[in-house]
């Protein structure tokens, strides 16, 4: 006889509530179970919860690496191609472009041109924007408006082809606006500051992240430096410390204070507006001018001065040499080495530095 009990006390045996044996008084026996719910419970969601997020945070990281990492490699192209572009000037012109093209005897213009991102403009297949821009040399053609309107009559605010955002001359780590604007924060200051009148005619130009190599702890003896410092551009026969050795252009893209509200030094592509302005296209290997300046991105504020080499990749900044190679360097490098390093023709030896 079959029997159906929930209660298996009469049953001598019973497996998963499913008993198939004989009672006392030799019935077989069956418990049935009660019917458990499909449904998650309160714990399971949470515990699933708590894993998702554990790997969301493991994996955030990961992806956000990964497209630094792709920046990071599209910045040492845009390096290489100026690299190769100044090779092809300096085979064209037999020397390579002064960072800055501006009047080697007036004082009054030694810091206001066009740059050397203009001058390899066509080698950087940008005929048709070195041909809108009409550059003609003439210093105080970009922050001196008698000058624009005795040269360039009736051209408007910033001059033609300057405010032309060129992807190669921007490294897409950047954090700065695309263009220059007329009043800015600086990061890590709390003062919204107003661009120095000087170089006021250079808002609305397109900001790069890239500048010539201009000179060394021991003078202005770098690849790249404007009309006032050496009246005769570098050649590659100049380079006597060898191209693999001499770094040619660096990142750098940052600006600086000046006075209590004041800022200056927006690292526009097609050159220097104004006084001063010479350290928007060229940077220096000097003891003073570290790489990253002792500050960071968000701290930009701590810059020690103008001069310096500065990236927005951790740790460094990538240089393109003499000789058409990348590197990135630690900002840890040795301040001798490093001098060397933006020297054409000091003759030291030098030790481990770079990547």
């Amino acid at each position: 006889m079959l029997k159906v009990d929930t209660d298996s006390s009469d049953c001598e045996f019973s497996v998963f509530g499913l008993v198939d044996f004989r009672s006392s008084n030799g019935e077989v026996c069956l418990r049935s179970t009660p019917k458990r719910s499909s449904g998650f419970t309160l714990v399971e969601l949470l515990v699933v919860i708590a894993i998702i997020g554990i790997l969301v945070g493991l994996l955030l990281p990961a992806v956000q690496a990964a497209r630094e990492a792709a920046r990071r490699m599209q910045c040492s192209n845009n390096l290489k191609q100026m690299g190769l572009s100044l090779h092809n000037y300096e085979s064209t012109f037999k020397k390579l472009p002064p960072a800055l093209f501006a009047n080697p005897f007036a004082s009054q213009y030694d810091d206001d041109g066009f740059g050397w991102m203009v001058a390899i403009l066509p080698f950087m297949e940008q005929q048709n924007l070195y041909n809108q821009i009409n550059p003609n040399g003439q210093p105080g053609a970009l922050g001196r408006q008698e000058v624009r309107d005795a040269f360039y009559p009736g051209v408007p605010n910033p001059h033609p082809g300057a405010a032309t955002m060129v992807s190669s001359y921007r490294c897409p780590s950047m954090a700065l606006s695309e263009f220059v604007p007329p009043n800015f924060t600086i990061p890590g200051d709390t003062i919204v500051r107003t661009l120095d009148p000087v170089q006021g005619l250079a808002v609305g130009a397109a900001i790069g992240s890239y500048k010539g190599a201009g000179g060394s702890c021991y003078g202005d003896f770098g690849m790249m430096h404007k009309l006032r410092e050496r009246p005769s551009s570098c050649a590659f026969r100049d380079v006597t410390d060898g191209l693999s050795n001499t770094i040619v252009v660096a990142e750098s893209a940052y600006v600086t204070a000046t006075g209590s509200t004041g800022i200056k030094d927006w690292p526009t592509w097609i050159g220097a507006f104004g006084s001063g302005g010479d350290e928007t296209v060229r940077v220096n290997g000097r003891t003073e001018s570290p790489i990253n300046c002792q500050c960071n991105p968000n701290s930009m504020i701590r810059a020690i001065n103008d001069d310096c080499a500065f990236s927005y990749h951790t740790g460094g900044a990538q240089f393109a040499f003499g000789d058409g190679s990348v590197h990135f360097i630690s900002d840890n490098i040795s301040s001798d080495t490093y001098c060397n390093l933006h020297d054409r023709r000091d003759g030291n030896v030098l030790g481990q530095w770079g990547q």
